[in-house]
């Protein structure tokens, strides 16, 4: 490889560790939700009941990037809580199927909200032309997490 094109990896590894640990230290900023809010965390495990509920546990921990027993303990207090119902699946025995109670949904609509306003903070800092290159390379970066984690 030309030392040009090592100094270009060279910066582009920094600036993706620049970008990770803002992103990081970020998320560690979020406000503590309180009592009757999801924290991010369970956010991101419960999201996709929005699309089609009821899901496996194994599906809602593959969506939100968690291991199955983090999965299984998130969702023990948010049962307790009576956020989630769990149940058996009908299709295999072996799996649990999870869905939201009214209070689930109302936390999780409520939680959308302030996900929602953090992205459109985000988007307007942008400049206009900065955020359309931004969409397509966070694109053409989810295609790659996809293909690497195959």
């Amino acid at each position: 490889m030309a030392i040009r094109e090592l100094e270009r990896v060279d910066a582009f590894t920094a600036t993706w560790e620049r970008f990770f640990r803002a992103a990081r230290r970020a998320r560690a900023r979020a406000p503590e939700r309180g009592a009757g809010e999801l924290t991010l965390a369970q956010y991101l495990l419960l999201a996709p009941l929005r699309e089609r509920s009821p899901q496996a546990v194994r599906e809602l921990a593959d969506a939100a990037g968690v291991a199955g027993p983090t999965a299984t303990r998130l969702l023990d207090s948010l049962e307790a809580a009576g956020v989630v119902q769990r149940r058996p699946s009908e299709r295999d025995r072996r799996s649990v199927e999870v869905s939201l109670t009214a209070e689930g949904e109302r936390m999780l609509t409520k939680t959308q909200r302030w996900v929602d306003a953090g992205r459109r903070r985000i988007y307007d800092a942008l400049e206009p032309d900065e955020r359309a290159d931004a969409e397509r390379l966070l694109a053409r970066l989810a295609d790659i997490f996809e293909e690497i984690a195959r």
